[in-house]
This record gives structure tokens, sequence and C-alpha cells, in this order.
């Protein structure tokens, strides 16, 4: 076998295989990790996935691995493993800038915590993957790094705000990425790719260590989260990642270890479904995945219903009201006189309406036929500290209630889109936050939730959309448009504090996925 035959096998292996070939000593931390260096000079010039590579340390750091299981010592269960980081996570002595130029010069004097403990476990650093300025949008594009491409399709983008992890994760420059995802930041950008992502229970893992504008927001609260090409490497990633210090780091993150399911028996399995949620009607390729995931449980003997979740409209009302309750303050602050994106730009402007005009403005546009900018204008916006505390006890209530239907149907599981659309097209998400309610809707929940890639859109199945002047309508079009061949994925949520259970009905999907000749 020729050396580059050799690297290239190397990549295309799983973490788990991975941590298990150095700990048993077919290969070395050294050449698993130059082989995935390898690939990423290899194709990060095209994707510019990997915005701050880190590989002399990285070198460093297998080496001294290396030296550990020549010495005898005990390995960690990430022995070995090359891994990215989002740019959002400090890692020591590099920036930390949301795509902010202004903030290049900052330099991280410790690791986030979670960055911490994936090193501790013997996972690799190759460096930091590329966002969206302010991890605002589902592309990844911004002025100081510039735009990172989909794996597949360079006219298409992987997704955000987590894409420079999507990316180079499916380019299989890297097994295994740590992300986050406070609207589907994870998820949308697994389905764009064909990977696997998952975003914990909220409040499960630690922020410590990552820069958003959302600080403070605990009711809608961001997750970190690991991306990989299977969901064996998830669990892998998970069980490092919910590692527990003495004494503990916060108040709010309990300190759960993580619990083996397919060490146990599995639960008694019932899955609810939907394929549309009566705010945004998802591509025909996407409600085809929900409805062939949800049949080919049954086929196997799991029971599954239909479910139709409550109130999306409203649901989404609360959420675009939350995470614009500040008027776009914390952004505009951490902007200052930096270059923006324009979807960026476009954003602040309309935080900065004020509230008397929101009105007025959303109703002439309704008139004009502009229905989803109308709404997203009507339903964003400052508002009072009195009238946040009323949104804050709507949401506990919403969750309640939305609880309260799947246990009474008793639904370990529920399965939905990720997202309405497939792959975006650059310069295309501005116009299309709202494509992202299925993951927005579990995000207000807090609920666990994940992708798994199921298949590709057909030949003629690109779109049933109708054409229209409306800007979302028409932005949903183009994209649908020359889509055939795109990855399509199914998220899998499971109840809040049973991400183990997510998880293994996750690997369920993923194996009928095989069964059915898929990768």
């Amino acid at each position: 076998m020729s050396d580059t035959t050799a690297a290239n096998d190397l990549t295309r292996r799983s973490a788990c295989e991975l941590a298990q070939g150095v700990r048993s000593g077919n290969w070395s931390a050294a050449e698993v990790t130059q082989a995935h260096i390898a690939r990423i000079a290899q194709i990060n010039p095209t994707l510019n996935a990997v915005c701050v590579p880190l590989f002399e340390q990285a070198r460093h750091d297998a080496a001294k691995i290396d030296e550990a299981r020549q010495r005898g010592e005990p390995l960690g269960p990430l022995a070995g493993v090359p891994l990215t980081i989002k740019e959002c996570f400090d890692v020591t002595g590099t920036p930390t800038t949301l795509g902010m130029p202004s903030r290049v010069a900052h330099q991280a004097t410790a690791d986030a915590v979670l960055v911490g403990r994936v090193r501790r476990a013997g996972g690799v650093v190759l460096g930091k993957t590329n966002v969206p300025q302010l991890m605002l949008l589902h592309e990844s594009d911004n002025p100081l790094y510039g735009r990172t491409l989909h794996p597949t399709r360079p006219e298409r983008s992987p997704g955000g705000s987590s894409g420079g992890e999507a990316s180079i994760i499916a380019a299989h420059g890297s097994p295994l990425g740590l992300a986050s995802d406070l609207g589907g930041s994870i998820r949308q950008p697994a389905h764009s790719c064909g990977i696997c992502g998952f975003k914990p229970t909220t409040s499960r893992l630690t922020n410590r260590g990552s820069t958003n504008i959302f600080t403070g927001l605990e009711v809608l609260g961001g997750q970190p989260g690991p991306m990989a090409r299977s969901v064996d490497d998830l669990m892998l990633a998970m069980q490092v990642l919910c590692h527990a210090e003495s004494p503990p780091l916060e108040t709010v993150t309990p300190p759960l270890p993580w619990r083996d399911m397919l060490a146990g028996p599995m639960p008694d399995w019932r899955v609810g479904y939907w394929s549309e949620d009566g705010f945004t009607r998802p591509s025909p390729a996407i409600r085809r995945a929900v409805d062939e995931v949800a049949h080919r449980l049954a086929s196997i003997g799991i029971p599954v219903e239909r479910f139709e979740p409550p109130a999306v409209p409203e649901a989404m009302q609360m959420y675009f009201h939350l995470i614009s309750a500040n008027g776009g303050g914390a952004a505009r602050r951490l902007t200052g006189h930096d270059p923006l994106h324009p979807a960026i730009r476009r954003l602040l402007r309309l935080g900065r309406c004020p509230g008397w005009l929101r009105p007025l403005l959303s109703g002439v546009l309704n008139l004009i036929g502009q229905r989803q900018i109308a709404w997203m204008i009507r339903n964003t916006g400052a508002i009072s500290t009195g009238m946040f505390w009323q949104l804050t006890a709507e949401v506990r209530r919403y969750q309640r209630r939305f609880l309260e239907l799947i246990n009474a149907r008793g639904f370990t599981t529920l399965i939905c889109p990720p997202h309405a659309l497939v792959a975006l097209t650059h310069g295309s998400s501005g116009y299309l936050s709202s494509a992202a309610a299925s993951s927005m809707l579990i995000n207000l929940l807090g609920f666990p939730a994940g992708v798994v890639p199921w298949t590709t859109v057909a030949p003629g199945e690109e779109s049933d959309r109708r054409a229209s002047g409306d800007w979302f309508e028409r932005a949903a079009l183009a994209v649908e448009a020359g889509s055939a061949g795109l990855p399509v994925g199914v998220q899998i949520v499971g109840r809040p504090w049973e991400d183990e259970a997510t998880l293994a009905m996750m690997a369920i999907v993923e194996g009928l996925r095989r069964d059915c000749g898929g990768d």
C-alpha cells in the first residue's frame, strides 16, 4: 500500500476506529494526525473550512500521545483522534473572533472547558473552523476569513453557523468536531453536508470559554455538541464532553455522566413524527425522508404515529421575539466599525426599526405580498423588561404543554425535518431564516436532538413550490432549483435529559439507512 493510499484510508476511518487503532498500536497518533493534516492541506484551499490551522501544535500533541503509549501509560477514549473546533470556542493562543476583523488580536489565554476535556481525553486539535459573522446565519461567510464552500457543490454553502465543521468533516479532513447550536447551527449544516450532528438538552454541557452575542438569554440557551460522520462517534464524543469536573464548574449544568444505552436494555420505543409543521413547508425530498424513516421504523416493530406539534407559528413568534429582544444592541456593540456581511447589515438595520413603525411597515409589506418579511418585522425588535419576563413565562408554559402532549402519547422520540430546505445557495440565508423553524422549535423547547443523513434529492423531486413574488418564496425556489443529488437528513428529537436515548434512536435510524443501501 502506498503512503498516499494509507493516508487516504486513515482519513476515512471513524473516530472510534482511530482511537482503537492508536491504543492497540496499529497506527501511531503521529501518522493519523499527519494523514489528516495532509488531507486538509489538499482540500482547504478550495473549501476554506479551517480558518485557524494548528498543525505544528497538533504534531507535537500527537507525539506526546505516542510517547505515553510507549511508556505503557493508559490512553484516553480519544487517544490520537484528530478533531476540529468551531471558531467560537477558545483555544489557547488563538483568536476567537466570530468573523470580526477587530477581534483578530484577541488571543485566548486558556482553552474552553470542553476543548480542555477533549485534549485530556487524547484528542488532537487540528485547528478552528469557519463561522458566519456573529454566528447569525445559516451559511459560513464573514469579512475576516471569507466564505466556506459546500464539500461537493461549490455553488452552495455547507450551512451555519457550524458550516466550517460540517464541510471539513464531510470532506474527510477531520473525523470529529466540536460545534454549537442556538437555532439549528449544528443540525442544519449536518443535514446540508450529509453528516451527523447532535445538540444536547439545554444546559447539559457547559458554555464556559465560548463566545456568542446572546449571553444571558438563559431561556433560549445555545448548546455545544459534536459533529461526525457516524452516530458511534457522536456517542464517543458525548462520553468525553459530559465528563464532570469536581468540584463542579457551573450551577446550571447538572453533573450527569454519560450513560451507555447500548450496554443495557433499550427503551420501550414509541415514535411520533411530522413532515410538516404548519409554519414553513419543507421541500419534497425532506418530507419524503421523514415519511420513509417512519415507515422503516414501523417495519421493524417500533410503534409509530403521526403527531402534530402544537402552535408552531406561536412558538416561532416567541423564538424570534427572544433572539431580538435587545434590538440587536449586543451585536452592534461587538461589530463597532467592522465591515459587515450584507445579510448582517440588513439584520442590524431591522433591529433598529422602532416599535411604533413595525406594525405599519409590516402592514404595507403584507399588502404588496411580502408575507414572510412582514411576519419577521412584526415579530422581532426590542422589548421592555416586563415584556421579556412575560415572554419567558409563555415559553415555559409552552415547554410544559409540549412535554405533556408527548408524554400523554407515550412518545420516547420524535422524527421531523431538520430544515425546510437542502444546502442553501450562497447569499440566500438572510432571506430564509424562518426555513429553520423545525430546528428552532427544538431550541425553544430545550430538548435534545440530532441529525442523521438519510437520502438525497431525486431528479425531478427538487420542488413543488409555486412561483411567487414573496422574497422568501423566491429565495426558497432558487435554492431548490438544481438541488438533485444533494444530501437530506432527518431530525431525531428526544425528551429532555434523555440525550443517550436520543442518540440510541439515531443509531437505529443510521442502521436502517445502511440496510437500505446507504453509505
